[in-house]
């Protein structure tokens, strides 16, 4: 069985790596979990954070150098980026329908469960009379209640910009900001 590293060109595992980090690491912990030289991954890196799908950042009093920069992703422009492609990808209709749907899950945990909102089925989760498997069962509900709200914000934003977004497309390149 071939390694990701064969399928993937050195700059494109550092893009990998770099760009699914969860906290902040170090071009020697990038370069190591990519397999390529220090050199490769800190160039980059820094093209990544010049193309803003990356941030470069200092740690902080741990008594390390700030000759020793962190990365992380530029989560603003990751989720700038999914609105792009909501709009791009989907109709008013389709995302409308989207946040409808959201909403009946929703709306069926919190009769299923007679909540109201997430934080109280979480308050439940301790319940004497509840067994293990409802404990794991609301736990996992809570996980996907907590993504549907991500998702449905996400989805709030891409329609209250869908018709700015349409308009930048159709502006002819003389008109339209530099």
């Amino acid at each position: 069985m071939d390694s990701w590293t064969d399928e993937l060109s050195a700059r494109e595992r550092v893009r990998t790596v770099a760009t699914t980090l969860s906290r902040p690491r170090s071009v020697n912990w990038i370069g190591t979990e990519a397999d390529v030289s220090w050199a490769t991954a800190k160039d980059e890196l820094d093209r990544l954070v010049d193309h803003h799908q990356l941030r470069r950042v200092y740690p902080d009093a741990n008594g390390e150098s700030a000759e020793d920069p962190r990365y992380v992703p530029d989560f603003k422009t990751q989720y700038l980026s999914r609105i792009r492609e909501l709009t791009d990808d989907h109709s008013r209709e389709e995302l409308r329908e989207e946040v409808a749907a959201i909403q009946d899950e929703i709306d069926a945990w919190t009769d299923e469960f007679g909540v109201e909102t997430r934080e109280e089925l979480e308050a439940s989760l301790t319940d004497a009379d509840l067994s293990g498997d409802e404990v794991r069962r609301r736990n996992r509900v809570l996980r996907r209640w907590e993504r549907n709200e991500e998702s449905r914000t996400l989805l709030q934003h891409a329609l209250a910009l869908y018709d700015d977004l349409a308009d930048l497309e159709t502006e002819s390149p003389t008109t339209s900001p530099a």
